[in-house]
């Protein structure tokens, strides 16, 4: 069985490490946390399992590091923690926000100089931020260079859900699967779009039965291939088709597999048939992949049997689609021959574009920095009889893109006030079809 991750806390003495580690791991009683500098002497550890996270994690709760009291103690102290550092998936390192001192900014110039270290995610803890005003001033942390702090008040419980999906942002997806591709691909569509066609073209053999009679793949098959140095999973969803009140139980559970492997991909390929054209049901698969928010690449698959093309065939062609379904208007659309693999490296390099913009993670301080100046324009101002604030705003999740903004107010941000921040952050950061979900919170 494979060992949860370890999520590893530290921080110079006193600092809050005890008292947020017993928020995240639920219970109480396992570290000391009176107001003593350097109380907690032993590393603890702890099994965390609870709803918050996408998967257990190893907490570890290590000694004050207080490092200009560099006597025998505070020596061997230091080398315990960097040995527990180095093994760990994520760091959280706390520091007081009303108390930053040099210790802070040593301590963050020993993981940069350290060859693992360097390379491992750091979750920046400012706590003791009790007030909305703490929220709004980490000037202070950003000129230290840390470009992700979240202010949090442990004893206060204050921002602890936002820690939570911090760590799950940061630590990689867990799959069951002995391989770890770097990529996983899934084919979407209704029956007899073509789906098994395309994997085989791919794969360059056939892994999958080719028929004319719809519902040929009864299950949902996945297999390995290599392309452009990169290992890549591809999974073949069996069709979704409406539902039936006399459905077979066999197609029930190919239909939930379906959305389960759509689920665990990291780019889904919709294929639709050229030669139909888009119908209410393939706008309803549509509209169930943006919902999930998943990085969607829309390949039209039989374009070799549309007939009468000219040059200007494909623009038309596009245009009348996105006339009908707007929504896919932000979405990298190509048509291709499955059966003659005419584009077919062509959808594979759009997904991996797709993939690749899917992984973006914008620092906290370049977030803040650009609703500052989208803020500070007027325009929304003007629109609003109050003008709505944005107090601080953090990326929780990569795919979907998604934001959380803590306001002064829900109300003020109405759903034309979101649009804008959504198509502003879509051209700031050229995300260029990969959904974005704006969350709104207060602190309330």
């Amino acid at each position: 069985m494979k060992k949860p991750p370890i999520v590893t806390i530290l921080g110079r003495q006193n600092v809050g490490k005890s008292t947020l580690f017993n928020r995240i791991a639920g219970k109480k009683g396992h570290s000391i946390t009176k107001n003593i500098a350097g109380v907690t002497r032993d590393t603890l550890e702890i099994l965390v399992e609870r709803e918050e996270l996408i998967s257990p994690i190893m907490l570890r709760d290590t000694p004050g590091l207080d490092i200009e009291s560099i006597d025998e103690m505070s020596t061997s102290i230091l080398e315990v923690s960097f040995q527990h550092l180095r093994e760990s998936a994520l760091i959280i390192h706390v520091i007081d926000k009303k108390d930053i001192r040099d210790y802070d900014y040593t301590l963050i110039q020993l993981f940069r100089k350290d060859d693992k270290l360097k390379n491992t995610p750091i979750l920046f803890i400012a706590n003791k931020s009790d007030s909305d005003a703490d929220d709004a001033d980490l000037e202070e942390l950003y000129r230290m260079g840390i470009q992700d702090p979240i202010p949090v008040s442990a004893l206060g419980k204050k921002n602890l859900g936002l820690v939570f999906e911090k760590i799950n942002f940061y630590l990689p997806t867990k799959h069951s699967h002995s391989l770890n591709p770097d990529l996983r691909i899934s084919i979407a569509g209704k029956p007899n779009s073509g789906k098994s066609s395309l994997m085989n073209s791919i794969l360059g053999y056939k892994r999958s039965v080719v028929s004319e009679v719809a519902g040929t793949t009864r299950d949902s098959l996945n297999s390995f291939v290599q392309y452009k140095e990169k290992l890549i999973e591809i999974t073949d969803t069996a069709g979704i088709r409406k539902k039936s009140k006399k459905a077979e139980s066999l197609e029930f559970y190919s239909y939930t597999r379906s959305l389960r492997a759509m689920e665990d991909s990291d780019v889904v390929i919709f294929l639709l048939d050229a030669t139909k054209g888009v119908g209410e049901f393939d706008k309803k698969i549509f509209s169930y992949l943006e919902k999930s928010g998943k990085p969607v690449v829309i390949g039209f698959n039989k374009w070799d049997l549309v007939q009468d093309k000219d040059h200007k065939t494909l623009d038309e062609f596009k245009k009348d689609v996105i006339s009908r379904f707007p929504a896919m208007k932000d979405k990298p659309i190509l048509t291709l021959s499955a059966l003659t693999r005419q584009r077919v490296s062509k959808i594979m390099d759009a997904t991996l574009d797709m993939a690749a913009k899917s992984q973006l993670k914008v620092t906290t301080s370049v977030l803040n920095k650009k609703i500052r100046e989208w803020l500070s324009d007027g325009k929304i101002a003007r629109a609003s009889k109050r003008p709505p604030k944005v107090k601080y705003a953090t990326q929780i999740s990569s795919s979907p893109f998604h934001l959380v903004f803590f306001v002064n107010s829900k109300e003020l941000f109405t759903p034309q006030v979101l649009s804008y921040f959504r198509k502003k952050v879509n051209e700031e950061f050229e995300l260029g079809g990969i959904p974005v979900k704006i969350e709104v919170r207060t602190n309330e």
